[in-house]
């Protein structure tokens, strides 16, 4: 199972926050930034976040099966 770790790293003006997330998984680690906008809470905001991972996640997989076929 993969440890993923979320900190946030940056506050715009316009109500985004930019997010870090940080996935170690048994064939490595990786980095990655994902914006959202603001949700008022610290706990709605790592949803957003997660969520928005995950649809990468989905996306990144498809298209791998897509390369791999």
């Amino acid at each position: 199972m993969a440890d993923i770790q979320v900190s946030k790293v940056e506050q715009q003006p316009n109500g985004r926050s930019v997010f870090s997330v940080r996935v170690q998984t048994r064939a490595g680690r990786m980095e990655f930034p994902i914006a959202i906008q603001d949700e008022g809470t610290v706990g709605k905001n790592e949803i957003a976040v997660l969520r928005g991972a995950l649809g990468f996640a989905e996306e990144l997989a498809a298209s791998i099966r897509q390369r791999l076929a």
